[in-house]
């Protein structure tokens, strides 16, 4: 077993000092995938910026063997807005 450490960039930087152990590098990618899911699932819901988030994941030799990078966006579509628009063109 080989631990891993999931240091989190969110606009500040998060080290991990624990980590977790895992059997293969697989293993440490589904953690590190479930974890920015749960992350982005209550940041979502509280209209966050995610845009600068990232996770470096290292061995423990401090090696990078995994980055997750990503941005998410909602936007809310307002059809009654756009109906009035077209409506103040015609």
């Amino acid at each position: 077993m080989a631990r891993f450490f999931f240091n989190m960039h969110d606009g500040v930087s998060m080290p991990d000092t624990v980590g977790s152990e895992h059997a293969s590098l697989q293993s440490a990618r589904k953690e590190a995938v479930e974890t920015i899911a749960e992350r982005l699932k209550g940041s979502l819901l509280k209209d966050a910026d995610i845009s600068a988030w990232l996770m470096n994941v290292t061995d423990d030799q401090g090696f990078t063997v995994i980055v997750l990078s990503f941005s998410a966006a909602v936007q809310i579509v307002d059809h009654n807005g756009l109906a009035s628009a077209r409506s103040a063109e015609s």
